[in-house]
Formats: C-alpha cells, structure tokens, sequence
C-alpha cells in the first residue's frame, strides 16, 4: 500500500454535471443509474432514514460482494429518530441524476453535490468545497484537530513497520493503526445566526480515501489552474454512505455513536489507572508492581501482561517458569483488588505440537494464500499464521479459546497487532473468507472481527460479568465490542503535542473509550516529561502508563520523589473523580454522549471553539487545558462565555476571555462550570477500593448578594447513579439514584433531594460547596442543615469547602 497516493477525481469517469432540481429524498427514496462505460452500470438509490438520516447505498455486478462490511450499522427498532432533534425533520437530501447529492437544513445548503465518480472497483461522491465550512472527525487520522485542506487514505498501519523513525518521532506518519470514515462539518452562517451541523459516515472496508480541498505541492505559477474538490471514496465495495443534518452538534453525535452501537458500560476498575510495560511477564513482576503501588500510597487497578508471559509465544498459553499455578496467583491479585490482563495477539505459532495451531487448522478457520496454503507471516512466534476472522468459523474458534483462556481468571484482554501485523510478509497475499476476498476487501476490519470473537468469548465464560477489551486497532462499529488506545507512541514533546486533537476526533468518530500510553511508549520519558503527560491524560476515557522492553523503567517512583508527588497526586485525582467519570460512562450508554468533547459541543456559536483543539471537556462540568510542553508552567488559553471555578486559583471567574494560567509545577489548569455539581470520592485516594455508593456531591455554586434587578436566583440539578461497577445487574434493576434540584440567593443554598431508585442500596453523601461561592446555609427538603469547613484536595492543590453531614438516599422521598 503507497500511502502517499491518494485518488483524484481527474482518474475517475463522472456523467454530465446535472443542473436540475434532483428528486428530494426528505419523503421518498430515489435511484439513479450511472453509466459505467467498458463497465457495468451502478444503481445508487438514496433513502430517508429518520429525520434528518439519509443512506446512499451502491450497486452493482462490479461489486458482487456488496460492501463486505461486518460493522453492524444501523438504528434498530427506531431507524434514526432517538437520538435525532426536532429541527432535523426540516432537513433534506436531493440525489440528481449525476449521483451528486445535496444536503440542505434551513434554507441552507450543507453539501453540494458534484457528481459520483467510478473507475474500475472504485467510486467517489464529490462535492463542491465550501469556505465557510470546517471538519472534524475521521478518527484514527494523525492530522491535527480542524481538518480543512488535508487528504489521507484509510489503511489500518502498523506503526513502527511501515514507517521510519523520523515520521514517528516527529509525530507526522499516517495512516496508522484505525480507520473511522466519519466526517463531521460546521457550516458557518452570517448575520449572526448559528452555525449548523452534518456529517458523512463511509461504511467502506475497502481502503478509503478523503480529500477535504487538499491542494497539489507541484502544481506551480505557470501551472494549469489546479480545482481543488471535497471527496471521499473507496477503492473497492459497494458504496454505503449516511448523511446527517443538525442545528446543534450534540443531537449529531448521538446519532452517529447510535448508529455504529454506543458503549456498554465498562466495569469500574477500568477507569482506574493501569500498569503495564513490555516486560512484565510473572506473577513475581505483577506482584512486585503491585507491593509498589501500595506501599507508596498510590491507587492503581490494573496490572498488565504483555507477551512474555506466553510460553513460547503461542497465544492461549502461560509459561509454567512465570506462573507456577496461574489461576491462582490470579486469584490471590484479584483479591487485593487488582484486573490482570494479558495481550493476545492473533498470529498463531506454526507448530504442529501446539494445540490451538492445530484446531485451528483442523477447522479451517486460517488465512489462506494465493494457493489456498494457510499464509504464513513474521510476529513474535517466528512463523505465525491468523486466524480468519471474515468468517463464522475464524470468530467461532478464537471465541472458544478465548473463553477457555478465561478459566485462569483473567479480567479482560488487550488485543495488538491486528491491524493486521506480519512483519514483512506482503499483506496483499493473505486472502480471507477461505480465498474468496482480496486482502484489501476485509484488511480494515480485522481488528473489528477479532474485537467480536474477543467478546464473544467473554460474555460466554461470564455472563452475568461486564467484559473489558481494548485493541491497537479499529473499525466503525467497534465501541459495541471494546475500547482502544491509540497505538504505540513516542515518550517526547511532539507526540504529547498531538495527543489531545487526536483523542478528540475518535471521539467525534464513535470511539469514546480511547487514550494515549502515558507517558509514551517508546524512548525513556525524564521526570519532567512523565509530569506533563500525566497531567495531561489524567483526565482521557482511558489512562495506562505502558512503555517499550529495553526502556528504563516508568512506573510513577522511577523519576525522583518530587516527580513522584505530582504523578502520584493526578492519579488520585483520577480516582477522586470517577464518580463524576462513571456518570459520564452511564451517559454514553443511555444516550451516546461522548466522554471527551471538544469545546464546541457545548458553545458551537463561539467561533473560536471551531479551532480550538488543545483544549477539552470531559462531561459537561470539567474543562481542562493542559500544558503539553514539558517543563512548562503557564499557558494561555480561552474559556467559554459563562462562569467557572478555577481550580488553580480557587475562585470563580467569568469566561468569555483569553486568560493566562500559571498553575506551577504541581497544578494543571482545570475548571469546574458554575451551577454544574461533580461528584467525588470521599477522602485522599491511596488504594483502588471504591463504592460509589459513599460520595461527595459537590455543587459548584454561587450564592452572591443579588443585585437590583438582577436575576433572583441561579438554579442547577445533579442526577446520581450507583451500581456495584462489575456485573450486568445495573440492567435487571440493581441500581440506586438520587436527583438534587438546587438554587442560590443570597446567602443560601435550596436543595431538593429526590431518590429515583434503590436497586443497589442506600446512597450515602455529602453535599459539598466551595467557601469561594459565598454559600452561608444549606437547606435541604426544607429543613436547615449545618455545614462545617473540610479541604478538598485535587490536581495539586488544596481548596476550603463546606460539607454537610452524611445523608442517605433511601430516606429521600421518591422522585
């Protein structure tokens, strides 16, 4: 694959532009037929899914396999109207008969169709490019945050494969290890009108193609005038596209993560901080980590294998020189609260005394070749062949070694090297489906059929236990089957530079549980460079610290003890805070809310939000703008239009404004959103034990003197969920929840507290205020309560609040 060839529409076969109306799709559906000239022809047909949802959909005796796509799309029962707003009924689609489509919300036109193109295998949809639009999305893309006039193709990549060292040290290689076809717009609008919203989600497996106005560096003064287009395409398939149309982005979001499966809830120790290097690979090395963690007071769940632990490589095996009794030096780490995960990888050693190989190959459930032979490629086990996971048969095998595996009490898995990774095998000879498809035809979602078969042997060796799973590798759809981090990264200031943006556009794209290696996996990262990554990530969806075997070690204590106060005080704000992270995972799961959001998800008429990708949400109460140059300890940033608490500095400020933070060595610039209540953990984390159903809820509020004629009060809510963070039982009803309703004058904070359920128990919680905010009295249900003075400790400092006694949910009266 030439990654630095991407297609142009000057190769591609379109009809006469059409410059008629079109058939407006907003209440039937349409088909055109595009000559296919020494070809066959292609019927495309357009249809309204919900309001504001189209599909384009391709066919075509040049596709026989249709577009080969395992990912599942779609909205069940409901097609497109959950998750959808009113405004997007006004939205239509119009298909002309040039197979251009146009996108229109408003009056307004989002897209302009400019035909559809073929040749040979591939296709394009085209559109004419717009100034007043910007992009986001594509997850998985190393291009920055805003993505106007950038091109790229869609290539699941091994890294450090396929790449020398100064594009990966520089942080400028793609593609790399995902491909997620999602394209989000903001088009722009005058006269002081809000911005409106769409998006394209390509369901191509096939290597794809997106050009966003890209221009041609050779192209010179004298030069043909060159056109620049907005396309996207794929090199193989049949088209399947879905077009969106909002006036607000969240509505947007929510159906995208909708229609590609929004996120089961994952257990609870899985937001926690987790341990692993290339490296770790006995019980004496977990248990050595572990020992570590607690005696430095420093909260950590998970402790990870990498591949040494398996005995010779093979994948489904421990080697008896590392584990003398595996399931139960399991046990004895899981007792002391720890998940053990090991990696496994899908290449399979090619050793006829090795039992997996042997089913596998009995079963036909391998790759084969050119000649049908099972292909053979280069990873860890030395000659390795993989298992087929285009097939029922490939998933159906690797499900059941999976559930076998799990008997040894293994808490999840973390899947590599399926990008698929063969080391310097050619790809283009491993065929799927038993020989009937071309590598490139299933190449990007192999990762996706392993993530499945993952799963699936999972949910059968616990089915009442939520399964965890996070893989290199990715394709739409995989948030309905696991997580991902994002691939092996560089420990240096260039890769910390990029890492926010490129979570971000995951998880814009459908991919909300995702997260850099802190802090990074290749080279040795020094004490100043560990504190900066730390405080930077400690706030992603997912946060491991994972480094390269013959690195020095990075666990938090190898840098220094001043080093190891600030790390080790931004993972206890990890776990002070997952009470606050959880409600943020419950939100995915019900509704496909995204965990990390840009700034223009909750200010799109801020223009400035449209650009601003060094800096994040995490729900809809915590903003953080870290500092992503090592060594530093201020950076100007910008905060929306509305009131803040600032955590550095302990007081509330008014947004709208450019501000410079100096937060030091200890602090990072973080800033809860006025009216907006958090929950917390109660007390100095140490360890990793954690009931939710013991909390803090704290009500960032003001209760100033109210002014003449201002507004008599500020009025905010808080719903509270808590369930047990590892079965399934939250769904069959074992669940508690509480609401408060609040309001400020004055003086005083009103709070009416509701229970909404019990299923899990009583819920036993504080109420928390910052002295900051003026707040003298606390009435509850209308009765008085005492506050008394506490200190709260969070990213590197130490802020007075007020609490009140602990009160219980289950005497609340019934919402």
């Amino acid at each position: 694959m030439n990654y630095r060839k991407i297609d142009t529409p000057e190769n591609f076969r379109f009809g006469e532009a059409d410059k008629g109306p079109g058939i407006d799709c907003s209440a039937q559906s349409a088909s055109v037929r595009i000559a296919g000239g020494h070809n066959p022809d292609v019927e495309l047909s357009l249809s309204r899914i919900g309001p504001g949802s189209f599909r384009l959909r391709g066919e075509s005796a040049r596709w026989p396999e249709g577009s080969g796509s395992i990912a599942g799309l779609g909205f069940g029962e409901n097609p497109g109207s959950a998750d959808a707003s009113e405004s997007a009924e006004e939205a239509r689609c119009v298909l002309r008969d040039d197979g251009g489509v146009d996108l229109w919300l408003d009056g307004t036109r989002l897209l302009k169709g400019a035909g559809f193109g073929l040749c040979g295998q591939k296709w394009m949809s085209r559109f004419e490019p717009d100034e007043y639009t910007r992009y986001y999305g594509l997850g998985g893309k190393n291009l920055g945050f805003e993505l106007s006039g950038k091109r790229t193709i869609f290539w699941n990549s091994d890294l450090f494969a396929e790449f020398d060292w100064a594009e990966i040290a520089e942080s400028r290689a793609d593609p790399l290890y995902a491909s997620f076809p999602v394209l989000i717009g903001r088009k722009a609008r005058g006269d002081g009108e809000p911005p409106l919203w769409w998006a394209v989600v390509m369901d191509a497996p096939w290597p794809g193609f997106v050009n966003l106005g890209a221009g041609e560096g050779i192209f010179a003064a004298g030069s043909t005038p060159f056109r620049r287009w907005l396309y996207l395409g794929a090199r193989g398939g049949a088209p399947d596209l879905w077009f969106f149309a909002e006036r607000d982005p969240l509505p947007l979001l929510r159906s995208l993560q909708s229609l590609q499966g929004r996120m089961p809830a994952p257990p609870l120790w899985a937001l926690g901080h987790q341990q692993c290097r290339w490296g770790y690979r006995s019980y004496e090395d977990l248990k050595r980590i572990a020992d570590e963690y607690e005696a430095r007071g420093i909260p950590n769940d998970g402790l990870w294998l990498d591949i040494d632990y398996m005995d010779g490589f093979r994948v489904f095996t421990v080697d008896p020189a590392h584990f003398d009794d595996t399931a139960a030096r399991v046990a004895e780490l899981k007792a002391r609260g720890y998940a053990v995960v090991p990696i496994l990888d899908p290449g399979l050693r090619r050793d006829s005394g090795y039992r997996a190989y042997r089913e596998a190959k009995e079963r036909g459930a391998l790759c084969v070749g050119g000649e049908g032979q099972d292909y053979t490629g280069f990873v860890w086990p030395g000659y390795a062949v993989f298992p087929d996971f285009a097939t029922e048969e490939g998933r159906a095998f690797w499900a059941e070694e999976v559930a076998a595996f799990c008997k040894l009490g293994f808490s999840g898995y973390w899947i590599d090297m399926n990008d698929p990774s063969a080391g310097s095998a050619p790809l283009e000879d491993m065929r799927f489906k038993r020989g009937e498809l071309d590598h490139e035809a299933f190449h990007n979602q192999y990762a996706l059929g392993m993530a499945m078969a993952t799963r699936s042997g999972l949910e059968r060796a616990r089915p009442d236990s939520r399964p965890f799973l996070i893989s290199r590798s990715g394709y739409l759809g995989m948030a309905r089957h696991a997580g991902m981090w994002t691939g092996d990264n560089v420990s240096n200031a260039k890769h910390l530079a990029a890492i926010v943006a490129f979570s971000l556009n995951l998880s814009l794209s459908g991919m909300p549980l995702n997260g850099p290696d802190v802090p990074g996996f290749a080279g040795d990262a020094d004490g100043a460079l560990m504190e900066a990554w730390y405080k930077a990530g400690f706030l992603f969806p997912f946060l491991r610290n994972h480094n390269v075997a013959g690195a020095k070690d990075q666990e938090p204590w190898t840098r220094g003890a001043r080093t190891e106060r600030v790390v080790g005080d931004y993972i206890r704000s990890r776990y002070k805070l997952l009470p606050y992270l959880y409600q943020c995972w419950i939100a995915q799961e019900e509704r496909g809310d995204p965990v990390m959001r840009p700034l223009w998800l909750g200010w799109p008429a801020e223009e400035w939000t449209s650009l601003c990708g060094d800096q994040f949400m995490v729900g809809e109460a915590l903003l953080h703008a870290p500092i992503l140059e090592p060594g530093s300890k201020s950076r100007v940033l910008r905060l929306p239009g509305c009131r803040w608490f600032d955590w550095c500095a302990g007081a509330f400020i008014d947004g709208g404004a450019t501000i410079a933070s100096e937060p030091g060595r200890a602090g990072t610039p973080l800033y809860m959103r006025e009216g907006y209540g958090i929950p917390l953990l109660k007390g100095r984390r140490s360890a990793n034990g954690k009931d939710l159903r013991i909390v803090d809820l704290a009500l960032f509020v003001e209760a100033r003197p109210v002014a003449e004629g201002a507004e008599q009060e500020r009025y905010g809510s808080l719903a509270y969920m808590a369930d047990d963070g590892e079965s399934l039982a939250y769904r069959r009803g074992e669940r508690s929840g509480l609401i408060l309703r609040y309001a400020a004058e004055g003086g005083l904070l009103s709070v009416e507290a509701e229970g909404l359920k019990n299923g899990y128990g009583s819920i036993r919680f504080r109420i928390l205020v910052p002295e900051a905010g003026g707040v003298k009295k606390l009435r509850v249900n209308g009765r008085e309560r005492a506050l008394k003075p506490i200190r709260v400790e969070l990213a590197g400092r130490k802020h007075a609040f007020l609490a009140s006694a602990t009160l219980g949910s289950a005497a609340l009266p019934r919402a």
